[in-house]
């Protein structure tokens, strides 16, 4: 994931400490919290069709996000379904794809507008 400047909007390293273009201190972002924890009924995810990882239209990666599963074996038993199911797992997908949101765009930080110098 990118890191950009708080301060100036400039693109830095993940292991960044400090900003290269204008010197400020730059905070890593929080840990984030595994997928399964012993409170999973209290930390259910919405389900999303995410923008990374995705085949047609992220259905499995989305299932397998929500859930902590392996995409590979969410987009096996949806095409074992839809072949061999009576094309019930053709119908599922499309269902999900109809229903699940897809994950929002996130753009960087725009930088601060430029502020000629003033003359004393």
């Amino acid at each position: 994931m990118a890191i950009y400047c708080r301060n100036c909007g400039k693109a830095l390293a993940d292991d960044a400490r400090f900003c290269s273009g204008c010197g400020a201190q730059t905070f890593p972002p929080a840990p984030s919290s595994p997928p399964y924890s012993a409170s999973y009924p209290a930390s259910v995810t919405r389900l999303v069709r995410p923008r990374a990882g995705r085949m047609i239209a992220g259905v499995c990666q989305g299932l397998a996000n929500a859930y902590a599963w392996d995409v590979v074996w969410v987009r096996v038993i949806t095409v074992l379904l839809a072949v061999f199911g009576g094309g019930s797992g053709l119908l599922a997908y499309v269902i999900f794809w109809i229903v699940m949101p897809e994950e929002p765009i996130v753009f960087p930080p725009s930088p601060p507008p430029y502020q000629p110098p003033t003359q004393p």
